[in-house]
């Protein structure tokens, strides 16, 4: 069941092109592939991997506790995902400068926590997404439907802003504050998150109960229907 939810082949073959896609990062940017903004740009890799997964394994699903099993192993499969791709470009980082490089320990680990946490809360996302569609695609379009805009509102959004605010922000984003806000961050995450996968029991049992009286009105429907038994006498 992991393997199908994971994608199969299709899967693995989506892994292998991300982790060399991302040793391109660090070979261009060398030692400024360790700054902060670019190693938070990684945690996009959990979001792609925790939605696709939960997508595979919640649409049309009506049992909560599948629904639960596979929001926690979309998790953990977009977190191990993030940290896999992110360990390759990190060797290879180190392969091209000879030596091991990574970022000091307290952002690390900041980074490490942030990561689970975005791929808890996108894991529970897509769990309620999923529920309230059809099909695999029409999931998985709109969680990336959702990532982009987000994305594309953190690009395009500071430019409004005026230049002042843009400097303190950037200032933030690199400074040493950041592993604090991302550990603070992470917390409200995880809750925001358990709150979204309570919230799909309730959905599944209202599923549950419209298809039990769609059922037991075909039933009667059909019961109508039928032609009325012939008495002998």
């Amino acid at each position: 069941m992991f393997w199908r939810l994971a994608g199969g082949v299709r899967g693995v073959l989506m892994v292998a092109f991300l982790a060399a896609a991302g040793t391109i990062v660090p070979m261009k940017f060398g030692y400024l592939f360790i700054d902060p903004v670019i190693l938070l740009a990684y945690v996009a890799v959990a979001v792609l991997f925790a939605s696709d997964f939960v997508a595979r394994g919640v649409v049309g699903c009506t049992d909560t506790q599948i629904v639960r099993r596979a929001v926690i192993h979309g998790a953990i499969y977009g977190w191990c995902g993030w940290a896999l791709i992110l360990g390759v470009a990190f060797a290879a980082l180190a392969a091209m400068k000879g030596r091991t490089v990574l970022p000091p320990a307290e952002p690390l680990l900041a980074l490490i926590v942030f990561a689970f946490a975005v791929a808890w809360l996108t894991a529970c996302l897509a769990a309620v997404v999923s529920l309230n569609v059809f099909t695999v695609k029409s999931a998985r379009d709109m969680m990336r439907l959702g990532f982009f805009f987000i994305l594309l509102l953190g690009l395009v959004g500071p430019r409004f802003l005026p230049a002042e605010w843009r400097q303190s922000l950037s200032r933030f984003l690199t400074g040493p504050m950041l592993p604090a806000l991302l550990l603070c961050v992470s917390p409200v995450f995880l809750l925001v998150g358990a709150g979204l996968l309570r919230h799909t029991r309730h959905m599944s049992v209202e599923r549950k109960t419209g298809l039990s009286i769609t059922q037991i009105d075909e039933e009667n429907t059909s019961r109508s229907d039928s032609p009325p038994p012939i008495e002998r006498g």
